[in-house]
């Protein structure tokens, strides 16, 4: 579609401005995804301090010449493609684009994204270098892995501790029915004895009192 001389100065104009005041900028490719997702992902971006425009090749190149960035062909900007450009947070924008690459990749439903490259402190990189960057772990991320390492011992250890404890809780357990079941024995040897004593008693008593009535009886004189 022809555009007029005024549009190519207000498009130039905008290149310009948007090279200028980014920290980078990332050229992706494109392929198959629909409007309201698209529009999902520029208020990702926004929400990450980035913005996506879908740009005019040559337009956009000459813009990279008045931005001070390093110049590329453009065939190296094959196919329908997008500029990404990331402010403050530098590496924000990226994983927006990089979660939906992974995404499309995924569903397999005709979506796609590929980092074709870009502008790190005005030089351009491949997508490869892009894509490294797209997958870094966040500041936030680092630190979580940190906490979990650093937990992670100290998580076994009281996994240990517990499993010991449970071993000696057993152990003291066994130690006290042990003493429990000595006990009871001892009470019924006691009780036994007991019992044996009182027999013997008892059989001396009758043995004393058949004596007792045996001498009486010798004593007594014939009528």
């Amino acid at each position: 579609m022809t555009i007029t001389k005024e549009k190519k100065k207000q498009l130039l104009a905008q290149y310009t401005q948007d090279l200028s005041g980014a920290n980078n900028a990332v050229i992706v490719q494109q392929k198959g995804v629909s409007v309201p997702v698209a529009n999902t992902i520029r208020m990702e971006l926004k929400a990450a301090d980035g913005k996506m425009n879908i740009i005019k090749k040559r337009i956009f190149l000459k813009a990279l010449k008045d931005a001070g960035l390093e110049d590329v062909k453009v065939d190296v900007l094959e196919g329908p493609v997008f500029a990404l450009y990331a402010h403050e947070n530098e590496f924000g924008p990226l994983k927006v684009i990089n979660k939906y690459l992974k995404e499309f990749k995924k569903n397999n439903k005709g979506s796609e994204f590929s980092f074709i490259g870009g502008w790190f402190e005005k030089k351009w990189q491949g997508g490869e270098y892009v894509n490294e960057l797209a997958n870094v772990p966040t500041k936030e991320e680092l630190l979580s892995k940190l906490c979990y390492l650093f937990n992670y011992p100290l998580q076994s250890f009281a996994c240990v501790l517990s499993e010991i404890a449970k071993k000696n809780g057993g152990a003291e357990i066994k130690e006290e029915t042990k003493a429990e079941v000595k006990e009871e024995k001892i009470e019924e040897v006691k009780i036994e004895e007991k019992a044996e004593v009182k027999a013997e008693v008892k059989e001396e008593v009758i043995a004393s009192e058949s004596e007792a009535i045996q001498e009486k009886t010798e004593e007594t004189p014939a009528a």
